[in-house]
């Protein structure tokens, strides 16, 4: 499958946003990591989808800092935004899981992929990649016994993006986004037939919570509750610019703005790369 290995038109375009990065100031110690890397390699594909993201933060006029020291012992966010609003933001990405690999194979030149909720191997199945997913979001609010990244909440907006290609090998659709921040409350009532279940006890089954959700059992969906005020989604295709403004779906923390959705939209508003949704 294609969504761990570097295709031409990602590199093309990657290489050229790297030529043109290395000549701002502030973006030169994100592509001298990019080179330490590897470069354009498909190992290093996570490192060029922050290039690729501050590539549009470059092209909207915004200055960052990478890498920045947020005050959680020795762990860093990777881009802050100090100016008009000050943003702490972070992208993680989605890679293929080992269940998705073991559910891939590979018939001459073709691959088949079949995740079902009745594999005999419980890694083989949606739910669990729903939950492999919310769990690697949440290593970037608590990872190890203890908080890292994102302090708690003051004059900054703090924001997640995640990079979905690798989830269930093709980047998965808005219902599921909905569902990793909201649990099963999120989907329409007309599209609840793709809410997904997990088996918490033999015969018993459950929605998947979502990550803003205070009943989740994941340790760091406490954090990301009362740390985080936004999550991104996004699977690119393209690869041109402008795509990752586009294509990003975004989900607000009713918690963290008291149920306010008016003061969440302006708090939105605020963030360098927004766009007209509708939450």
């Amino acid at each position: 499958m294609l969504t761990d290995i570097l295709i031409d038109k990602e590199a093309q375009y990657t290489l050229r946003i790297l030529n043109e990065l290395n000549t701002v100031e502030w973006a030169k110690s994100l592509v001298s990591r990019v080179n330490l890397g590897g470069g354009l390699v498909s190992e290093n594909m996570p490192i060029l989808f922050e290039a690729r993201f501050a590539y549009e933060l470059h092209k909207k006029g915004i200055k960052f800092e990478y890498e920045y020291p947020a005050g959680v012992g020795e762990s860093t966010v990777e881009f802050r935004i100090s100016q008009p609003q000050e943003w702490l933001i972070e992208l993680v990405s989605i890679r293929r899981s080992d269940g998705v690999k073991r559910a891939t194979k590979q018939i001459g030149p073709f691959y088949e992929f079949i995740l079902s909720s009745n594999s005999l191997d419980p890694h083989q199945c949606a739910e669990a990649e729903m939950i492999t997913a919310e769990q690697k979001i949440g290593e970037k609010v608590f990872t190890e016994g203890r908080p890292t990244k994102f302090p708690p909440v003051s004059t900054a907006y703090h924001m997640i993006v995640a990079d979905m290609r690798g989830y269930l090998d093709q980047g998965g659709d808005i219902y599921d986004y909905r569902q990793m921040a909201y649990g099963a409350s999120g989907l329409p009532e007309d599209k609840s037939m793709f809410t997904n279940f997990w088996e918490i006890q033999p015969g018993k089954k459950e929605p998947v919570k979502g990550l803003f959700e205070k009943d989740n059992p994941l340790k760091a969906s406490e954090y990301i509750r009362k740390r985080i005020h936004f999550l991104g989604f996004v699977s690119e295709e393209d690869f041109a610019e402008g795509e990752i403004t586009e294509k990003t779906y975004y989900l607000g923390n009713s918690y963290l703005f008291n149920d306010d959705e008016q003061k969440m939209k302006q708090a939105y508003k605020t963030y360098p790369l927004s766009k007209e949704i509708k939450w």
